[in-house]
């Protein structure tokens, strides 16, 4: 009776073990058909989602950057025209400052991006 017991125990870990592992296969391409559908819809081209994450990212750091270089310019040319007020040099100091430390947050950015998308694309991969 014991050896029955014990069969009808491993065949049960077995038999769940398997089912386990051919329901979480067809949960995941349930999930890849779902976002196959999802990219056809938007029209996006093809990719894995790490990839578009990135690349719109990428275009966000990058519109980003470009504002920085327009305060600094602005900041240059309030600057340049202060004709040594000291209230218009301060404001231009302070925006160069500030607009130095909006680049900085930006370029931690987009390194901490570079590095999650390099470890998610490389985790869907593997």
């Amino acid at each position: 009776m014991k050896k029955v017991l014990i069969y009808f125990l491993l065949l049960s870990v077995f038999w769940c073990a398997g089912v386990a592992y051919v329901s979480a296969a067809t949960a995941q391409d349930i999930a890849k058909g779902g976002l196959d559908a999802t990219n056809a819809k938007v029209g996006l081209a093809e990719g894995d989602p790490a990839t578009t994450i990135g690349a719109a990212l990428g275009v966000l750091l990058n519109i980003l950057s470009l504002i920085f270089l327009i305060i600094c310019v602005y900041a240059g040319v309030t600057w340049m025209t202060a004709s040594g007020e000291k209230d218009n040099i301060a404001k231009a100091r302070s925006m160069l400052i500030q607009g130095s430390i909006g680049l900085a947050v930006t370029l931690a950015a987009y390194a901490f991006t570079a590095f999650v998308v390099d470890r998610i694309s490389t985790a869907v991969i593997k």
